[in-house]
């Protein structure tokens, strides 16, 4: 399955929106009376991204509308190649240093080491640490993992070195 940019995503529901008012008259209704064109009127209606969400508040229906809006600054995930030189050589390197590997996707946005991949960069991301702390308002490590990343870095810089010999 090819990965979307965030633009491409924004550009696809955008078409898929344009389509459904383009053919609104295709979409499915509730019976004779229930349509989308009127054309005796010179009515036609139209779709919009959003959801209504209805909910009572002191005895009144009220209809609340959450809309998809999209902001010119968006930034676009990090999908690591789990077939690069890079990912088998971190994964060799985390093996000798911490005796296991299992690696696991986590969300978050690194706009720059995206920027890296588009330019044809092998990038992987690691991190060393706790875990159940990472972000926490009193994030901490501990001087071992430390120590393991560093074994980590070492053996990646001998591996990619001897490499190149």
């Amino acid at each position: 399955m090819k990965t979307l940019s965030v633009t491409d995503a924004v550009k696809r529901l955008e078409e898929y929106v344009d389509d459904i008012n383009a053919n609104i008259e295709k979409l499915g209704t509730r019976g004779p009376v229930s349509k989308y064109v009127l054309p005796d009127e010179n009515l036609r209606g139209s779709f919009n991204m959003g959801l209504y969400v209805a909910h009572r508040s002191a005895n009144l229906l009220v209809l609340s509308r959450l809309t998809i809006t999209f902001d010119e600054a968006m930034t676009s995930g990090v999908a690591c190649s789990l077939d690069s030189r890079g990912f088998h050589v971190l994964c060799k390197a985390t093996e000798e240093a911490v005796g296991h590997v299992k690696p696991y996707s986590i969300t978050g946005s690194l706009p720059l080491i995206r920027e890296l991949q588009d330019e044809g960069f092998d990038v992987q991301t690691s991190g060393y640490g706790i875990m159940a702390t990472y972000h926490a308002r009193n994030e901490y490590c501990l001087f071992s993992d430390m120590c393991q990343g560093f074994q980590v870095f070492v053996s990646i810089i001998s591996q990619l070195e001897a490499d190149s010999n």
